[in-house]
């Protein structure tokens, strides 16, 4: 992952222990993120998404009042640039169902918690290195879910006509203001 990348990241942390995320601010920043920024509610969580930009959230299940899920489910919803960004949604005591619901609220990247400053930084990447297209329907807001190379199709592509798709090319737009 290019260090330019990194560089013009600006992570809003939304964990349930605030000493963890504090704790992921230094990490996060020495390893070029150009901003990393800790909530510990969800009230604080929005009252900070309106005064600053931000295209990266990593999200816990516990995150306070609201939970990580709704919270998640809030933020694809929501008609700005965050609601593209790639959103880590990392899980206590994963199970298929907790796995099923992140990805259905529309996490990018699903992780076990607790997470180390190791595992961060390799989720961060990882979600940069594979970011997907936004889908925006009235039944899933959230990164395509298909995950394996579909085989050509010889019909006529209904989804690259569709305005509630958003392209790679232009999610990174809105994200980083240009190509990225």
């Amino acid at each position: 992952m290019s260090g330019d990348m990194f560089a013009n990241l600006s992570i809003l942390l939304a964990l349930s222990n605030s000493q963890t995320a504090e704790a992921f601010k230094p990490i996060l920043r020495s390893k070029g993120v150009g901003r990393a920024v800790a909530v510990t509610s969800n009230v604080e969580a929005l009252a900070i998404l309106k005064e600053l930009n931000f295209n990266m959230l990593v999200v816990d299940d516990g995150f306070p009042d609201l939970g990580g899920y709704d919270f998640c489910r809030f933020i694809r919803l929501t008609n700005v640039n965050v609601s593209v960004a790639p959103i880590i949604l990392g899980i206590h005591g994963p199970d298929q169902q907790s796995v099923l619901k992140a990805r259905d609220v529309g996490a990018s990247k699903i992780v076990a918690m607790p997470l180390t400053g190791q595992s961060l930084i390799k989720a961060v990447s990882s979600a940069l290195a594979e970011m997907k297209p936004i889908v925006q329907t009235s039944a899933y807001n959230g990164p395509d879910r298909r995950r394996q190379a579909a085989k050509p199709w010889t019909r006529p592509e209904r989804r690259k006509i569709q305005s509630k798709m958003i392209t790679l090319d232009k999610q990174r737009r809105v994200m980083f203001g240009s190509k990225g």
